[in-house]
């Protein structure tokens, strides 16, 4: 899903970056002389194209750098002409149209709707018909104006593309809010359930080992009550970047509860489930964490058997994890 959202992401800006370079080629042929009209133009470009990079969460910055620059540099042009002669009026109106885009561009894009999206894409366009007002002053009216009848009509073409992109990258953003951790950025309880559900599937049809190992933080409760939520959370963040790096592609981790962690290990018997579980309790003891230092895990293990269910696999390796808690923590147990 991600790929084919950089995919489909990439062709729209490689689509815009290549219309509105071949329209700006055709248009600066016939107004070259005329720097507010071309001013216009660019701002009209900056605004559709600085959409687009925003939807694919793109810096900004040196787009609307380049806008001011251009602005500032005709504004400058016309610094003798009375305040209110035409170019400075365009110009000042230019430039006021361009400062309210920018705000719209400013807001917390996570929290944006299609409707929002529409907005922004929409203030372009109604720009738009007001940069045919400054063209009817023109002596060149009927040459420019096709050139940008062209524009207009190539981009409705090319809003419905955008707004199918805008859906697919939202949904995006909600399958990765249902199936993530916020905080670890991992698998979350939900996903976890529907992954091990799907392995023991495979393992049933395939016959192929499936194991479980199932470990929480040991005394999680003192971190919290001595340094703070704020440090616990740290640390959880930690742990989980820990071993996800030293675990294999094909295994799937996954935060199950507070400080509760699960990773399927598919093709893994009891023994490799066992040497991946000390693996990760050697590998946690051994680190050392932001202020709270050294922490210690237990872990229960557990593999597969005939009629489990993920309800009846995940009860069988929990009562390993509490038998190794009981044992004195900091320890992996396999067997009841």
């Amino acid at each position: 899903m991600i790929l084919r959202k950089f995919y489909i992401a990439g062709i729209l800006v490689l689509f815009v970056v290549a219309h509105v370079t071949l329209s700006a080629n055709s248009i600066k042929k016939i107004i070259a002389q005329d720097a507010s009209l071309s001013l216009a133009l660019y701002i009209y470009g900056a605004m559709q194209e600085s959409t687009v990079l925003a939807i694919n969460e793109q810096p900004l910055d040196p787009l609307i750098r380049k806008a001011d620059s251009f602005i500032e540099k005709v504004r400058s042009e016309y610094q003798g002409e009375k305040s209110f002669s035409d170019a400075h009026i365009q110009v000042h109106w230019i430039d006021t149209q361009w400062k309210y885009f920018k705000t719209l561009l400013s807001k917390n894009d996570k929290k944006l709707t299609d409707k929002d999206w529409k907005k922004r894409y929409a203030h372009s366009d109604q720009y738009l018909k007001t940069i045919f007002q400054i063209i009817e002053n023109q002596d060149r009216k009927n040459q420019v104006a096709q050139l940008i009848a062209i524009h207009a009509i190539i981009t409705v073409l090319f809003l419905p593309l955008v707004f199918l992109f805008i859906r697919r990258y939202i949904a995006s953003r909600n399958n990765l809010i249902k199936n993530y951790d916020p905080l670890t950025n991992i698998y979350n309880s939900r996903m976890f359930y529907r992954l091990i559900a799907q392995e023991i599937a495979k393992s049933e049809r395939y016959e192929r080992p499936l194991s479980l190992v199932l470990f929480d933080v040991d005394f999680f409760r003192r971190v919290n009550d001595f340094f703070g939520h704020k440090i616990g959370d740290d640390i959880l963040e930690q742990l989980a970047v820990l071993v996800d790096q030293n675990i294999r592609k094909s295994d799937f981790f996954c935060r199950v509860g507070g400080e509760e962690f699960a990773i399927i290990a598919a093709e893994t018997d009891l023994q490799q489930a066992i040497v991946l579980s000390e693996k990760i309790r050697k590998l946690i003891s051994g680190n050392n964490f932001k202020t709270v230092g050294r922490i210690t895990v237990s872990l229960g293990v557990v593999q597969i058997e005939n009629e489990d269910t993920p309800e009846i696999l995940y009860k069988r390796v929990n009562e390993r994890l509490q038998i190794a808690k009981k044992k004195g923590r900091n320890r992996t147990v396999a067997k009841n």
